[in-house]
């Protein structure tokens, strides 16, 4: 389970700068607006996930700021051995709000749904060996059911043809280390 949450996040977060004229009216999400607790409440993408892992249930997530002021997303995985908390920082694109460097060169663009702040969503699109994969991710700050948000994700899905891959997986519990960073 852990390996699919780190794949769907290091992989599939982010929405790039290819949004197309007729998606809907998405506002980039800038780093202070987006610290705080977290939920993954959808995903679509064409990565080669086991079939039995993709509805994996998902805990939340968290997007703080490091010891050194960037924006770092931190999630607590139950592995084997315990508690994991895997982190990865993301570095602010200078001039592209809402743009976010992660590791290994992944761009991410992280983008508000039309009304409010409480949903965003997260589009990655990049090619391996001459593979083009795309992942997206659809996170709300609470579990509450909003139709309304994963109508705005469904079309964008649809526009990117990742409409056949959306899932909407259950929500697990964060474990809890035993001392937290």
């Amino acid at each position: 389970m852990g390996t699919m949450q780190l794949l769907l996040f290091t992989v599939g977060l982010g929405l790039l700068s290819v949004m197309q004229a007729e998606s809907p009216p998405l506002t980039p999400a800038l780093a202070k607006e987006l610290l705080g607790h977290w939920f993954i409440i959808g995903w679509a993408g064409n990565m080669p996930i086991p079939a039995k892992k993709k509805a994996s249930p998902l805990p939340p997530f968290l997007f703080a700021r490091n010891n050194l002021n960037k924006l770092e997303f931190r999630m607590n995985i139950k592995k084997p051995i315990g508690c994991v908390q895997f982190k990865l920082p993301l570095d602010e694109v200078n001039g592209k709000p809402g743009n976010y460097q992660a590791w290994s060169g992944h761009l991410v663009l992280i983008s508000f749904l039309p009304k409010g702040k409480d949903h965003a969503i997260a589009y990655y699109e990049g090619k391996v060996v001459q593979t083009k994969y795309k992942m997206s991710m659809l996170m709300g700050r609470s579990l509450d059911e909003d139709p309304e948000a994963k109508q705005v994700f469904e079309e964008l899905m649809d526009e990117k043809e990742l409409n056949g891959t959306v899932v909407y997986p259950p929500a697990a519990d964060s474990c809890v280390l035993a001392k937290e960073s």
